[in-house]
């Protein structure tokens, strides 16, 4: 972890889609930011997601990906210091945006150089900031 460009900013490992899905591949340079509400991941991540909801599809109105609101959602899992955390797949509803339709909290990170894990993936995990000057730090913990 390091937080010397003003972020608390660290390398997450794989990830996984659905439920008790092992993680593969890596997702590479993240920051936990709770002044986010989503979770800006990598678009081919992102699109693997959505693919697995039937009813999904990229709207470009809304800027993202929607979806029904009566639709099931897959677990999002990531792997952060060697450590698998679980974002229920209720917790990735973000929105309704009219009629039946839904706005997802995962979306691409596009433009942005990293990804961003807001409040979507902070309310699934305990999360620690050690705001020390000599060792800035950040702790993960699941919750039980």
């Amino acid at each position: 972890m390091t937080a010397s460009n003003g972020f608390w900013e660290f390398t997450a490992g794989g990830y996984g889609i659905g439920k008790n899905a092992t993680p593969t591949g890596s997702l590479g340079d993240c920051i936990a930011d709770t002044g986010t509400t989503l979770l800006y991941l990598p678009s081919n991540v992102v699109t693997a997601y959505y693919n697995r909801v039937a009813s999904a599809s990229y709207n470009s109105a809304q800027g993202g990906y929607v979806y029904s609101c009566a639709a099931t959602l897959p677990d999002f899992s990531l792997v952060i210091g060697g450590r698998t955390f679980v974002v229920p797949g209720a917790d990735v509803a973000y929105s309704p945006i009219g009629g039946s339709q839904c706005f997802g909290g995962i979306q691409a990170n596009t433009g942005i150089g990293f990804n961003i894990l807001g409040d979507i993936f902070l309310k699934s995990a305990f999360v620690v900031f050690d705001q020390s000057q000599a060792s800035p730090r950040i702790g993960f913990a699941n919750k039980a």
